[in-house]
């Protein structure tokens, strides 16, 4: 009898661990740019990205310049359209958009990392608050990709995650600010999954039947 108590007692412990052990990587959750609302890519100039829209503009289309970071079969630059923007003729801004719904898992313990660039400078938002992620003016913002994480401001349910860039010289706002374009790669989303009802219950019950083995001996 001992031995069977020692045996249920390892068996709940063992479902208490696995339940609060349930983080990780999730899936189709949050997408690179330059893919269709499947992860596939679309076409490297003038494809319409399935997963980000911008304003002004409507969906996110793929733009190609050889004086950014290199396209992979992982993501693309978008923009506000196929020439990238480049019908403006002084500053402009532009907000890029995606949505994730955190249904079934613990905001507090989400998580974005991966790299971005952009062409001219950007901020990252997340349901309207600036995480401090942010891209200065220069060639060094979208010649190559930059590492980034963040880890607030997540909200139970559909969040949003915006990006405010500026199409133009930081200094000189009224000078031609040629092509605009965004990219994210390597986008990843973690967080820890609530546990369903029915997976609760069955923990109630383990240690339900703890408290009375602990009962009995006593």
């Amino acid at each position: 009898m001992q031995a069977i108590k020692k045996v249920s007692t390892v068996l709940a412990l063992g479902l208490v661990v696995s339940i609060a052990a349930e983080a990780g990587v999730i899936n189709s959750l949050l997408y690179n740019t330059g893919l269709d609302n499947s992860g596939n890519v679309v076409a490297a100039t003038g494809g319409i990205d399935g997963n980000w829209d911008v304003d002004p503009g409507g969906d996110a289309i793929t733009y190609l310049n050889g004086a950014y970071a290199a396209n992979d079969t992982d993501s693309q630059w978008i923009s506000s359209n196929a020439s990238g923007g480049n019908e403006t003729t002084s500053a402009t801004d532009y907000l890029f958009s995606t949505t994730f719904d955190l249904t079934g898992y613990d905001a507090s313990s989400a998580e974005i990392t991966g790299s971005w660039g952009v062409d001219n400078y950007a901020t990252i938002f997340l349901n309207g608050t600036d995480t401090g992620v942010s891209l200065a003016f220069g060639t060094g913002s979208f010649n190559t990709l930059h590492a980034f994480s963040i880890s607030d401001f997540f909200v139970d349910g559909i969040n949003e995650l915006t990006v405010a860039v500026t199409n133009g010289y930081d200094t000189n706002p009224s000078a031609e600010p040629g092509p605009m374009a965004l990219r994210f790669d390597d986008m990843e989303f973690s967080a820890v999954a609530v546990p369903e009802p029915s997976t609760l219950a069955l923990l109630a019950l383990s240690l339900m039947g703890l408290g009375c083995a602990r009962r009995q001996k006593s």
